[in-house]
């Protein structure tokens, strides 16, 4: 524990004066499209259950939790299958309670370190590294295997949304005495995994460049995805987006914000003015809504995990 308190100590530094100052979490974004993309075009697997990325099953999760001060920044993220991602925020909530985490502090200290650490190795040297954090480990494998999920961690997976690097492990190799001998007397030797990290950036701007030539995504202010995101919380099941766009209005209403359509209120965050609503939703929102098409011009939207919106209302009280 006190080498990886070495290697993260940026990282925890800035969650214990987050925590101190009783800091407010930035809004959160996913991944950008092309980089995502290139994860699931490159054969991406989950690094903790090994499950083959698709667009469907993966998501974007945050390292270090924005509710413990991270930042939204794709040197902050990777993507993961759903499912583990889900159970990564269960984890924490189960591990540290429910936001805000600065009303325990610092009695919480050392288990939000300890959280923090776990969270920051599965991802940088594979999930058997999380069994350095046992209690952590365990709520957090208990959890996929309550809900019928194999773990099946890979011995590849691509890393962090910076630059996407492909993480290889490679078991350690024990001399055959040794083997023996632990075989006697029923030892098992931790399993120490070397780490290579192989730089793929190359095929990463080629992908870069694909996407932005099809369809430009900015970087928006965070107030964008957080007004559409809070609206959209209070919808249960599906809704058309005609709908949606009238209600919307109001809601901007009673933030005392001037009254838009959607395709106004995006405008105003320079999105150009050709894009649809549809095209909006699988730019910037492809982790929490989904839509069906009736027809030529109805369109129903709903939550696609709302899950996820629950564990963003916990983040907001």
């Amino acid at each position: 524990m006190l080498i990886h308190e070495q290697e993260y100590l940026t990282m925890l530094e800035t969650a214990f004066n987050f925590l101190f100052r009783k800091g407010k979490p930035v809004n959160g974004s996913p991944l950008n499209q092309a980089r995502h993309e290139f994860v699931i075009t490159n054969g991406g697997f989950c690094l903790h259950c090994g499950m083959k990325l698709t667009r469907n099953n993966s998501n974007t999760e945050h390292i270090h939790d924005r509710a413990l001060g991270g930042i939204n920044k794709s040197v902050n993220k990777v993507i993961m299958c759903t499912s583990c991602n889900l159970a990564r925020n269960k984890t924490m909530q189960i591990y540290l309670g429910s936001p805000s985490y600065w009303q325990g502090f610092p009695g919480n200290w050392d288990r939000v370190k300890k959280y923090l650490l776990w969270n920051a190795v599965t991802v940088d040297k594979g999930h058997n590294a999380g069994e350095a954090y046992p209690e952590v480990h365990q709520i957090f494998e208990s959890i996929l295997q309550s809900n019928g999920n194999l773990i099946k961690p890979p011995n590849h997976w691509f890393g962090r949304g910076d630059n996407c690097d492909l993480i290889v492990t490679k078991p350690k190799q024990r001399g055959f005495w040794i083997r023996i001998f632990d075989k006697i007397f029923g030892y098992e030797s931790p399993q120490d995994t070397p780490v290579i990290t192989v730089n793929k950036t190359n095929l990463l701007q080629t992908e870069e460049k694909k996407v932005k030539a099809e369809r430009k995504i900015l970087d928006l202010d965070d107030d964008f995805r957080h007004h559409i995101l809070n609206a959209f919380s209070s919808i249960q099941g599906e809704i058309d987006l005609a709908t949606f766009s009238s209600y919307f209005q109001l809601y901007l209403v009673s933030k005392d914000m001037p009254k838009q359509s959607l395709k106004q209120f995006a405008r105003s965050f320079g999105i150009p003015k050709r894009r649809s609503f549809i095209e909006i939703i699988e730019d910037y929102f492809p982790n929490e809504i989904e839509y069906r098409r009736v027809g030529q011009t109805v369109v129903y939207i709903s939550a696609k995990n709302r899950e996820v919106f629950e564990y963003l209302a916990d983040e907001d009280e």
